[in-house]
C-alpha cells in the first residue's frame, strides 16, 4: 500500500499553530537584532525595482520559515514575497485544493528600513483558497495575533511585565463615523482625487505601513477600518482570517466576498462597513 500523501492527510491545526507561533518568535528575534544593528551600521538592501526593496533581515527571516516548512511539511507549497521567480506558477497552483503557505516574514519593510517600529511577521496556512491558520506578530511591541478557522481570534500582548490574552470580538455598538479611526493609503496615485470629499467627518485617519498589522488592529478594535486596493496574498491571508474569526466585516472593495487572492480588501467595524463600502465602491 502506498504511503498517504501529506497533501491529502489531515494535519492537526493546533500543532501547526504552535509551530507558527514559535517560528514567528524566531523571525522576530532576527528582525529585532537587525533593527538594533541598523543604528550602528547601514542595513544591506536589495532593490527589487517595481516590487520595492528588501533587506538582509527580510531574506534571513524568510529563509528561516521556509526551512522550517520544508522540514516539517515537505509536500506543501510555499508562496512568499521574496520568492519572486516562481511566484506566478505557485499562484496558479494555489487555486487547487492543496496545502499552501502564504508567508511574509517582514511585512512593513519600508518602516523597518527607516527604523519606524511598526512591522510584523505574517504567516498563514491555506488549503486552496481557504486560510486555516494565521499568525501576525509584532516583535517590537510584543503583540501576537492568531486565529484558527472556526476557533476564534486572539491577541496576546505584553503590557509592562504582564501578559494579557484577549479573545477578539467585533463590537456591537453603533459607532458613528465621527468617532472612527481609519487607516488607508490616501496619498497613493491609485486613489481618486475626490475620495476625501465623499467621506463624512471622522475622528482621524492614519497610514501605518503594514497591511497585516493594520488589518489585525481592526480585528482588535484598535482601528475601526482599513482598506487597500492592491495587496498580495501573503499581505492579507493571516490577518484576513483573524478579521473573519473576530467578526469584523471583510470583503473586496467592490463588495465581493473576501479571499486571500482577492485584488483588494476592506475590513471594518460592522456598523461602519456598509456606508464605507458604498463610498469606496462607487
Amino acid at each position: 500500500m502506498k504511503k498517504k500523501s501529506l497533501q491529502t492527510k489531515k494535519i492537526p491545526l493546533t500543532k501547526v499553530l504552535d509551530q507558527m507561533i514559535d517560528w514567528s518568535f524566531e523571525c522576530g528575534k532576527i528582525l529585532n537584532d537587525h533593527l538594533v544593528r541598523s543604528y550602528k551600521e547601514p542595513l544591506k538592501i536589495i532593490n527589487k525595482g517595481k516590487f520595492g526593496l528588501a533587506t538582509e533581515a527580510d531574506l534571513l527571516s524568510e529563509k528561516y520559515v521556509i526551512d522550517q516548512i520544508r522540514h516539517h511539511y515537505p509536500d506543501h507549497g510555499i508562496l512568499s514575497e521574496e520568492d519572486a521567480f516562481t511566484r506566478e506558477l505557485k499562484m496558479e497552483g494555489a487555486k487547487s485544493n492543496q496545502y499552501l503557505w502564504l508567508i511574509d516574514p517582514l511585512d512593513g519593510t519600508n518602516n523597518f528600513f527607516n527604523k519606524v517600529p511598526f512591522f510584523c511577521v505574517s504567516l498563514a496556512l491555506n488549503k486552496g483558497n481557504e486560510t486555516l491558520v494565521g499568525v501576525v506578530y509584532n516583535p517590537v511591541n510584543c503583540e501576537l495575533f492568531y486565529a484558527v478557522k472556526g476557533r476564534g481570534a486572539y491577541l496576546i500582548r505584553l503590557v509592562g511585565d504582564q501578559e494579557v490574552k484577549i479573545r477578539l470580538k467585533a463590537g456591537k455598538t453603533k459607532k458613528p463615523f465621527s468617532e472612527a479611526l481609519l487607516s488607508a493609503n490616501l496619498t497613493s496615485k491609485r486613489i481618486e482625487r475626490d475620495l476625501l470629499k465623499r467621506f463624512p467627518e471622522v475622528r482621524a485617519m492614519r497610514r501605518l505601513g503594514s497591511a497585516a498589522l493594520e488589518m489585525s488592529y481592526v480585528a482588535a478594535g484598535m482601528l475601526d477600518a482599513y482598506w487597500e486596493y492592491h495587496l498580495q496574498p501573503w499581505d492579507m491571508a493571516a490577518a484576513g482570517l483573524i478579521c473573519q474569526e473576530a467578526g469584523v466585516k471583510i470583503s473586496s472593495i467592490d463588495g465581493s466576498p473576501y479571499g486571500p487572492f482577492s485584488p483588494s480588501v476592506i475590513t471594518a467595524h460592522p456598523h461602519l462597513y456598509p456606508e464605507l463600502l458604498s463610498i469606496l465602491a462607487r
